[in-house]
């Protein structure tokens, strides 16, 4: 078993150096004493400010994987909603229903924009507030803060 393993690591180092030499005689600049190996190639730069990102599929991507992941935040959130508008008990009751219905309609949407995230438009929600966590951490905030 050990022989066979040494044999294969014997045989890719040999592969390796036979392949890096065949690499180093096409590179420019090679010479025949291995004393100097030069060749730099500038790789460009992407500036990601100039990429406009709220008009790319990524966009539509980006938010229907997020709703997708937090689309039950909806439910506390309208929780913390009906119960400040109301009172508690109604936010345990009422609360409870709406954020369910909300859950999943957001759930919905989050699949919808990941399936067809390559079709426009890219910088549209379907659901106001673009993200239930942006939802979810007002609603939090006024409840507890």
């Amino acid at each position: 078993m050990y022989k066979k393993i040494a044999v294969v690591f014997v045989v890719a180092f040999a592969l390796s150096l036979a392949l890096s030499s065949i690499v180093m005689a096409e590179l420019e600049g090679y010479d025949e004493n291995y004393a100097e190996v030069v060749v730099i190639q500038r790789i460009p730069v992407i500036d990601a400010d100039k990429i406009p990102y709220k008009q790319s599929p990524l966009n539509k991507l980006d938010r229907g994987i997020i709703n997708g992941a937090t689309f039950w935040a909806e439910l506390p959130a309208e929780v913390a909603k009906v119960s400040k508008e109301q009172n508690p008990a109604m936010g345990a009751t009422v609360g409870v229903v709406q954020g369910t219905i909300t859950s999943v309609i957001r759930a919905g949407t989050a699949l919808f924009d990941t399936f067809t995230f390559f079709i426009p438009p890219y910088d549209k929600s379907i659901m106001r507030p673009e993200y239930a966590v942006n939802r979810a951490d007002a609603k939090m905030k006024d409840l507890f803060w």
